[in-house]
């Protein structure tokens, strides 16, 4: 061996040295600064997941195949250093974003799983391991370090939809100025750590130099990690409760399953010049009355017999049932929702906002997706005429997004399980509809002098289930008797709960009845409850998959009243569906209604009922909304509710205001 042979074989030996001593010491100050964040928030108590999580992290770091390994050896180093970059995106991202406190165990696995498929997406590309980790990484810090920002400054996470108003973002971040905070250096410390970690690896196998090589063996690679992501989120799920908070999720995940009901288009004919028409076709009317008005949705309160008949041993809501008879200043009927046993803050979208969900994507949660910033609504409107406007939920502020939704709708106050007494009076441990109306009734007695009195209530007194395990006693004064007596507690504690917010109504009813000032209330259910299906199977006379849409409609018909303690004109069995309810009361209480109002009730005469699954038209006839875009007395109105929600650069704000 000659001379000069010999210096580069030491030259390479004393690389050699230094490279592993470089990677030594890196590991170490990896692990330095990722291991106190693998226990952080829901991680501290997480022994199993932390444990894993940190196998996945550190295995391939450690278990290195040398320059030389056979090729299956080196696609499984692969295959591991996907599911370590992984796991160290799912842990730094949840830790910036939310320290680490993820609601659901589950929701980290399902986190890391999408990462995988983030991973395996930058490999198929770059048929590069090593760029591969950069590229995934890359992705994945700057989505942590965008969410984490906008989580600060709004309260709820980045959503697609905000990609396509990101020219709005822009103006907006303007205001605000973003710090530097310990969470977010260690969380981009540990993702540049471990991407430099990874570029030193030796990683020079020569049967991967031909291109078309190393693309049939990234093939394999994604192959793989493919069936690993299938297989995985086949056994955590792939549902999202929209109710929970997103920090029930990980970031990653929630965005990705959030994205595919995001994407709303412009209808077909969509322009500025199409609004300005409609705002001179539809100018609204000026009203005689500024009554106070009071709206409650009651949780999951309905008339299971306009699905079929069945005995009780009496009168479950014999209030509501005389009111439908025919009353002095009261309207009556059935309302039509766009959801069943759960969902509740979609009818409370379209109620408020005038909106309906047939015109968003089957499944969303505008409250969750779209509404980030100050909106058109039924708020505002009475906002403008000098109304105090309140919103309560006797209970937690952290369900469905609504402290941001009711800011951006523009309420002035905000009432929640805290804002009530410790020893107020509860139903099976929620607070009780007769507690949260006499909380209205103080609310009233306290408002300025004179000032007219909004308050929109969603009650939780009768939210399932309906099992008598887990709660508190419950006196039931409702069973079913007959064919089906003693089959389903559930329906007899559901029906019980019924009674007592018709108990409760009745007495808030009473109380205003005697009040000098002018004042409406309007009480509707948000959903049908979820009971047992085998009791709905009876009610129908045969199964689900049996049964048609238009059958299924039934399922999603509350009842609904509007009262006043001034004279109105009387109606019953009125038909109409949430999106039109607020536009409809205002006209029927003599309040001055918008030009979105007017337009709305302009569509009702047409299609008097619409939800997510169909409509109705004047004539009675059914149509799936497959149909949808057909009907041409809904192209006005879609218009108008895509401008309200998706484009405040073209919207008309005065429009929708009296």
């Amino acid at each position: 061996m000659g001379k000069h042979e010999l210096k580069n074989k030491k030259d390479e030996g004393k690389w050699n040295w230094a490279l592993l001593a470089a990677n030594v010491l890196l590991t170490l100050c990896f692990a330095a600064v990722f291991w106190p964040i693998l226990h952080k928030g829901s991680l501290s108590f997480l022994d199993k997941t932390s444990n894993l999580l940190a196998l996945a992290a550190f295995l391939p770091l450690v278990l290195r195949p040398w320059k030389k390994a056979p090729a299956p050896l080196a696609l499984l180093h692969d295959l591991l250093l996907l599911g370590s970059a992984s796991a160290v995106s799912v842990v730094v991202v949840e830790y910036m974003v939310k320290g680490g406190s993820v609601g659901l165990e589950q929701s980290f696995w399902q986190g890391w799983l999408c990462y995988i498929g983030l991973y395996a997406a930058a490999y198929l590309i770059t048929a590069r391991g090593r760029h591969a980790v950069c590229v995934g990484m890359g992705i994945s810090l700057l989505h942590g370090l965008i969410d984490h920002y906008v989580m600060l400054f709004r309260g709820t996470p980045v959503m697609l939809s905000d990609v396509f108003s990101i020219g709005t973002a822009a103006n907006v971040a303007q205001g605000y100025s973003a710090p530097v905070e310990l969470s977010v250096l260690r969380g981009v410390s540990t993702a540049v750590l471990y991407c430099v970690l990874v570029c030193l690896m030796q990683r020079r196998w020569k049967l991967f130099d031909r291109w078309y090589v190393r693309r049939g063996c990234s093939l394999i690679v994604v192959a793989l990690a493919a069936y690993a992501v299938h297989y995985g989120l086949g056994i955590t799920g792939t549902s999202i409760n929209f109710w929970a908070s997103s920090r029930s999720y990980s970031e990653f995940y929630y965005f990705l399953r959030c994205a595919g009901r995001s994407i709303v288009r412009a209808p077909e004919g969509y322009s500025a010049d199409g609004l300005q028409t409609l705002a001179e076709d539809y100018k609204g009317e000026q009203g005689t009355k500024t009554p106070n008005i009071i709206v409650i949705m009651n949780e999951s309160f309905s008339d299971l017999g306009i699905v079929g008949n069945f005995e009780t041993n009496e009168d479950y809501m014999p209030f509501v049932h005389s009111m439908q008879k025919g009353q002095k200043n009261t309207i009556t009927g059935n309302l039509l929702v766009s959801t069943f046993g759960g969902g509740t803050a979609n009818t409370e979208f379209e109620f408020l906002s005038g909106d309906t969900m047939a015109f968003l994507p089957f499944g969303c949660s505008p409250y969750q997706m779209y509404v980030k910033s100050e909106m058109p609504s039924l708020v505002g409107a009475l906002e403008a005429q000098n109304y105090q406007t309140v919103a309560m939920h006797p209970y937690l502020s952290t369900s469905w997004n609504r402290p941001q939704v009711y800011q951006s709708f523009g309420f002035d106050e905000q009432c929640y399980e805290d804002s009530f007494p410790s020893d107020v009076e509860r139903v099976r441990g929620r607070v009780s509809d007769s507690a949260s109306y006499k909380k209205i009734i103080e609310l009233y007695e306290n408002k300025p002098k004179g000032q007219p009195f909004f308050l929109f209530d969603v009650t939780m007194q009768n939210h399932g289930g309906y099992e008598r395990e887990g709660y508190p006693a419950f006196e039931e004064k409702i069973r079913l008797t007959g064919e089906y007596e003693g089959r389903y507690q559930q329906v007899d504690t559901y029906l019980s709960l019924v009674r007592c917010s018709d108990e409760a109504v009745q007495e808030l009813i009473s109380y205003f009845a005697n009040v000098s000032e002018d004042t409406a209330i309007i009480f509707f259910g948000d959903h049908q409850p979820n009971v047992p299906s085998a009791f709905y199977d009876e009610l129908y006379g045969n199964t689900d998959a049996e049964r048609s849409r238009e059958q299924k409609q039934t399922k999603l018909i509350t009842p609904f009243f509007i009262w006043a303690n001034y004279d109105i004109g009387s109606q019953t069995g009125v038909e109409i569906s949430a999106n039109y309810l607020s536009a409809f009361a205002l006209d029927a209480l003599g309040c001055s209604t918008s030009g979105f109002d007017e337009l709305r009730l302009a569509a009702q005469q047409s299609v008097p009922r619409i939800n997510s699954y169909g409509y109705y038209l004047a004539d009675g006839s059914w149509h799936d909304n497959e149909t949808l875009s057909e009907c041409e007395a809904l192209t006005a109105y879609r218009s108008a509710q895509y401008a309200q929600i998706f484009d405040p650069k073209k919207r008309i704000p005065q429009w929708y205001l009296p």
